[in-house]
């Protein structure tokens, strides 16, 4: 597991009072380019940066009060809007191994899929975290009628998690793209920020062959 300590990355934008993390991406190429939802990288690209690694093994302790960090520019080379997807470029190289993209057409409901993400980092958490779950459904979403293959994994993801690798254990491949809770509607209250409705195990990951198609 400790390739992703290279390859889960934060998403950050440079603000005058320093780096605001945005959410999770992940590197797809030795080359340095990066995937992520465009709702986490915005489509401007002004200011947006890339913090590079800050631990080499996943079982080492990360001293959360360690606010230091290597910012890296980064660029947006594509978006899809309708499928929530941005491949960023970046100057970062990796020498490691790095998993295919497969998609989702080779999972089966109920197959363990491994998380690797930041679930806190919006909120200035910096801590690269490992989950599990299962497939609980294969689903077509369509969005201003683009039609997309997605899959709901059982877990309640934070807003942190958005752009997080999903990994098939079975196929060593990447299989998604976490985008985020389903929230039924856009209307309702909101509790310490949280609105009540993204609160269940729901949560969409778009199928890694569209990112595949847009490189």
């Amino acid at each position: 597991m400790d390739v992703f300590t290279q390859t889960v990355l934060i998403i950050g934008r440079l603000e005058p009072q320093g780096v605001v993390m945005l959410g999770t991406g992940f590197l797809i190429n030795k080359s340095g380019l990066i995937a992520t939802t465009h709702h986490v990288a915005g489509s401007t690209g002004a200011g947006l940066v890339v913090l590079a690694p800050h631990i080499k093994n996943i079982n080492e302790y990360q001293r959360l009060s360690d606010t230091s960090c290597q910012h890296i520019p980064c660029t947006i080379k594509e978006i899809d809007p309708f499928r929530d997807i941005a491949i960023l470029e970046s100057s970062i190289t990796v020498h490691g191994e790095l998993l295919p993209l497969v998609g989702f057409d080779r999972t089966v409901v109920g197959e363990e899929v491994a998380i690797f993400g930041f679930p806190h980092c919006v909120e200035g958490r910096r801590a690269l975290t490992y989950q599990k779950a299962e497939i609980g459904a294969k689903i077509i979403l369509e969005t201003s009628g683009v039609q997309s293959k997605q899959a709901v994994i059982n877990t309640q993801a934070r807003p942190g998690q958005s752009g997080s690798v999903v990994v098939s254990k079975d196929m060593r491949a990447i299989t998604g793209l976490l985008i985020g809770a389903w929230i039924p509607a856009t209307n309702g209250i909101s509790l310490g920020g949280i609105n009540p409705r993204e609160l269940h195990q729901t949560t969409h990951c778009i199928s890694s062959e569209y990112i595949t198609a847009m490189i």
